[in-house]
């Protein structure tokens, strides 16, 4: 072979190659703010990444606000500070205008099991543009989770749905709608800032689960929890990923990611938050921290606050000029009675209410509720084509 025909050859393989997709080998890093021994870390996103590791898919789990906080996870994960983070859609409600329909819907249902498969089958099945919301941020929404349902966790004592009246709450998106239907003072802060807040008084109230007397520093400051268990906040981004990092991997690498994404969501909302809760009131009786739980009042309060809440969050889609809003919202709340059902027919609300603080005791529920995200889901959806 002359000279001249080996060097066209040789430029020949080389934009072959150059054509196509690379494999990635090196370690990602996937980073958040959440302390490091958050349930959403300990049961989630550690046991992902050994999962992935054992694969030989490398991440590195960086915690605790390292790389950027809450507020920076899209600016962070678009330009690969890190390669996926966690999203909160109301920190990015302007650039996520879309999804964020259906995390402002969260105080249209009681059940965070129900809401988060209503949330997965709306965004990922239904709704192409709450997807292309973090397509254009450079992005790909692998998995979300659910946090609910809420209480008050209060460092004075509030044993009523009165006491709240005039006192300073935490809350984000539609919980401060809730808030000021109680007569609160509904106050948006992250949740890092959260536990100075609570202990220095400078908010009263937390409106989030019993679970997080255990997720964050808190147990402390807390006095008392008014126990409604109502809302559950829906469409958070748990691994969200940066497009061209996730475009790097061969088909049979986003096939290994895929199909772990449905145990790690349900180790997050069952292992995690629902493992926690179960704790967290354990802790309280030993702190003396006093939980009352609510009666036919509050619920009278919730059925008539939820009516308007379709509209609300329809009007302040459009206002961010999002497309469809009505018809986004729409397919979100039939999910929501779907869903219903499907929790029922599974019996996974008998499997939780019969557990008990041993994490063990969660594994059948754990199981039944990654099951159901696989068939409903995961399996209706080719990874390399997203």
């Amino acid at each position: 072979m002359s000279l001249r025909k080996l060097a066209v050859a040789i430029a020949g393989a080389a934009f072959i190659l150059a054509a196509m997709p690379a494999k990635a080998d090196k370690a990602y890093v996937y980073g958040q703010w959440l302390p490091p021994k958050h349930n959403v870390n300990l049961w989630g996103l550690k046991p992902l990444v050994k999962e992935l590791g054992d694969k030989g898919i490398k991440w590195k789990l960086v915690t605790g606000g390292q790389l950027f906080k809450a507020k920076g996870t899209l600016k962070g994960v678009g330009n690969r500070t890190a390669e996926a983070g966690l999203v909160v859609p109301s920190y990015h409600r302007t650039q996520l205008k879309h999804a964020f329909i259906i995390s402002d819907l969260l105080m249209i249902g009681r059940n965070e099991l129900i809401m988060n498969g209503a949330a997965h089958e709306t965004m990922m099945l239904e709704c192409p543009e709450c997807m292309n919301d973090y397509k254009r941020q450079g992005l790909i929404y692998l998995a979300g989770y659910g946090v609910g349902g809420y209480s008050m966790l209060c460092r004075t004592m509030v044993t009523k749905y009165t006491d709240i009246k005039g006192l300073k709450i935490r809350t984000t998106g539609a919980l401060g709608r809730w808030a000021k239907k109680l007569q609160g003072i509904p106050v948006s802060m992250s949740m890092s800032d959260t536990p100075e807040a609570i202990k220095r008084g400078n908010i009263d109230c937390i409106a989030g689960p019993v679970a997080w007397l255990k997720s964050y520093p808190i147990v402390d400051s807390i006095k008392s929890v008014l126990n409604y268990g109502l809302g559950s906040y829906s469409g958070l981004g748990l691994f969200v990923m940066n497009r061209k990092a996730w475009d790097a991997y061969s088909d049979k690498q986003k096939r290994t990611m895929w199909d772990a994404m449905p145990g790690t969501i349900a180790r997050t909302v069952i292992d995690g938050y629902v493992g926690d809760d179960l704790i967290s009131r354990q802790m309280a009786k030993k702190q003396g921290i006093k939980i009352t739980k609510t009666g036919a009042k509050m619920l009278d309060i919730w059925n008539e606050h939820k009516k308007g809440e379709v509209a609300l969050a329809v009007k302040n889609a459009s206002k961010m000029k999002a497309k469809n809003p009505q018809s986004i919202a729409d397919k979100f709340v039939a999910n929501v009675k779907k869903w219903e059902k499907i929790i029922a027919d599974a019996g996974l609300e008998n499997a939780i209410a019969n557990a008990t603080p041993e994490r063990s005791s969660l594994a059948k529920a754990s199981a039944i509720y990654k099951g159901l995200m696989i068939k409903h889901i995961y399996s209706k959806i080719d990874p390399t084509k997203l």
